[in-house]
């Protein structure tokens, strides 16, 4: 059955509906901005791994902290369990547990409670699980349906799944839990100065949970960079194809060495002045005559 509410009416029930949530808790609100109170009903579930908590977020696409700010996005993000969705689109509010929930005009915004906005709601208690179940249609089940569609349509901000243990006993199975995974974090595409490239993820894309035995739950290696291969001179791919050079002053044969291009006779007499531009006669490669164009700098003709 369905109920109109406003006032304090509607605010305690979207409070117990934020309280009382113990499978699911689905927020829907363009604009969120908590207040101590607001944080207080939430925290009872910070470590509750058996909620599953999805926050539709939207409006302002272009600086999304007006909608919901980095301090209240990184409160979220410690839940066991969230979903954290923004669509730009999004207009209408809707908050809904397991049992109950409401169709509203009110954002989750400290504001409009505290300030005596004029707010409407449809309030419908039962089950929404055993209705679904049963293929049942009503006012709240097709509100949750259609913003569970808006959820798995739009951009994906954050996940986090509970990683579990399952130790399989004689006569049943025990699940534990060990801890939480963030599989998507796109603070800094949402928040930072610079805007990184976002992945095109969906809320289908990511599992329920995680189990720490699965195929899908592996631990990831960490990827070792290849070092660039330092490019060889022009010097080094020649001295590997040819073992003999040439004196570039005298012409006679010597070990090829770019570096030493002078034979020790030749080297004795260019060492008294040192200039490495001093015109030479030969190519200390091929032994051809350079005309000049060969030096200590460059004792390869490269032509």
């Amino acid at each position: 059955m369905s109920t109109f509410l406003t006032g304090k009416a509607l605010e305690k029930e979207i409070d117990k509906i934020i309280w009382d949530a113990e499978e699911i808790l689905l927020i829907v609100s363009p604009y969120i901005k908590l207040d101590a109170h607001f944080k207080k009903l939430f925290e009872k579930h910070s470590h509750d791994d058996c909620l599953k908590i999805i926050l539709v977020f939207g409006k302002n696409e272009k600086k999304v902290s007006k909608s919901l700010s980095k301090q209240d996005f990184e409160f979220f993000k410690q839940f066991p369990d969230i979903s954290i969705i923004h669509a730009p689109q999004l207009h209408g509010k809707y908050y809904g547990n397991e049992k109950k929930g409401v169709i509203t005009s009110v954002n989750l915004y400290d504001y409009s409670f505290t300030h005596q906005n004029i707010e409407f709601g449809v309030f419908n208690e039962q089950s929404i699980m055993d209705s679904l179940k049963l293929g049942k249609s009503n006012v709240d089940n097709d509100a949750f349906n259609r913003c569970m569609k808006v959820a798995k349509k739009n951009q994906v901000v954050f996940i986090r799944r509970p990683l579990y243990k399952t130790d399989k006993g004689l006569f049943k199975s025990t699940t534990s839990y060990l801890k939480s995974e963030i599989l998507l974090d796109e603070t800094e595409y949402y928040y930072g100065s610079l805007k990184k490239e976002r992945t095109a993820k969906k809320l289908n894309d990511f599992p329920d949970e995680l189990d720490v035995d699965s195929k899908d739950y592996k631990r990831p290696e960490r990827e070792m960079k290849n070092k660039p291969k330092k490019a060889k001179s022009v010097s080094e791919s020649i001295k590997k194809k040819n073992e003999m050079g040439y004196c570039i002053r005298t012409g006679a044969e010597i070990p090829f060495n770019p570096e030493q291009p002078l034979s020790k006779e030749a080297w004795k007499v260019w060492n008294k002045f040192g200039d490495t531009n001093f015109p030479e006669k030969y190519c200390h490669k091929t032994g051809k005559n350079s005309n000049g164009k060969t030096s200590m700098a460059n004792p390869v003709l490269l032509s």
